[in-house]
């Protein structure tokens, strides 16, 4: 059985690519050595086919590009009014095939080497209020899809779980409220569910033995399609997006949704930025930060009523009857 990765590649690179052997052994040292996940794998193969077809207009190979063949590709991005986290992720994975090649085979210089990142304008993350919340959680049904859709709802919001970490769950990560996650590079971290998802999966189970396929992965999956077989990511946006059509809501609803809710909430009513960091397993703190923009009104009253000028000022203030906004 072909795992993911193969799957990547096979998916296209033989036909897209001037050469595929050596494109297909850098997708093998990006799975093997620098451990990315399938989903990042899958998008650095998309951004290299995207250079290969802008080569191939010019009839260049991969060999012949160069810095005027780099900055004509970084205009081009520009021109569409790509996004600067895209034009970013793009650079990043050129960048990382060059350097790659020539520590491989000495090749000449890399031809995005001269090129920076752009600032990324990045928008804040939407998220899901506790009303909104609720309504999904309301309109799980007691049956196995719905069941399982309760389960999947509160795991994802209870834990901050990426959707590839949730859908990768074994029935034997999971002792009630502790669940052992394997996250990106293949870093294992434990995080914690609380007492409606404990819950959930109590009620969950029992319809899952009955509901597995018989194969290995279904006997160990957590959670199933109607199928039997392991759910997948394509599935979980499937499900949340019925799921956001029948509670009205107009905004759009992903998985990452429910990630950004957790991180949001849970900054909301106090946690510290570095243990939400270890619980949603980033790598860098800056990642985290961008979670705190509902807590501006939160930070300003902290800073109110713990700056020793702060409060000096505001006490001065109610003396004079002002009031501060």
């Amino acid at each position: 059985m072909k795992d993911s990765c193969t799957a990547v590649w096979e998916a296209g690179l033989s036909t897209a690519l001037r050469n595929p052997a050596d494109w297909q052994d850098w997708l093998v040292h990006l799975r093997d050595v620098r451990k990315l996940s399938d989903a990042t794998i899958r998008s650095y193969r998309r951004d290299l086919e995207a250079w290969s077809d802008f080569l191939k207009e010019q009839n260049l190979g991969i060999q012949q590009a160069g810095r005027r063949e780099a900055r004509g590709f970084m205009v081009l991005m520009s021109s569409r009014h790509m996004a600067p986290a895209t034009v970013n992720r793009r650079l990043s994975a050129l960048k990382s095939y060059y350097e790659w090649r020539r520590r491989r085979t000495g090749a000449g210089e890399n031809p995005f080497d001269a090129f920076r990142t752009l600032k990324n304008g990045r928008r804040l993350p939407g998220y899901l209020s506790y009303e909104e919340l609720e309504n999904f959680l309301n309109y799980c049904k007691d049956n196995f899809a719905g069941r399982r859709d309760k389960l999947l709802f509160e795991l994802m919001y209870s834990t901050g779980c990426r959707v590839a970490e949730i859908c990768s769950l074994n029935v034997n990560d999971v002792r009630q409220h502790k669940i052992r996650v394997k996250g990106k590079g293949g870093k294992e971290r434990v995080v914690f569910a609380g007492k409606e998802a404990a819950a959930a999966l109590a009620d969950y189970l029992p319809l899952r033995r009955e509901h597995a396929a018989d194969n290995s992965d279904s006997q160990k999956a957590l959670i199933l399609d109607l199928q039997g077989h392991r759910l997948t990511a394509r599935g979980v946006y499937y499900i949340i997006r019925k799921y956001a059509a029948l509670t009205g809501i107009s905004k759009k609803v992903s998985p990452h949704t429910f990630r950004h809710t957790f991180a949001t909430h849970v900054l909301d009513e106090g946690a510290d930025i570095r243990m939400v960091q270890e619980m949603l397993g980033h790598s860098s703190l800056s990642t985290t930060q961008i979670y705190t923009h509902t807590g501006i009104e939160k930070i300003k009253q902290v800073y109110r009523l713990s700056h020793p000028h702060a409060r000096r000022s505001m006490e001065e203030g109610m003396e004079k009857g002002e009031t501060h906004v």
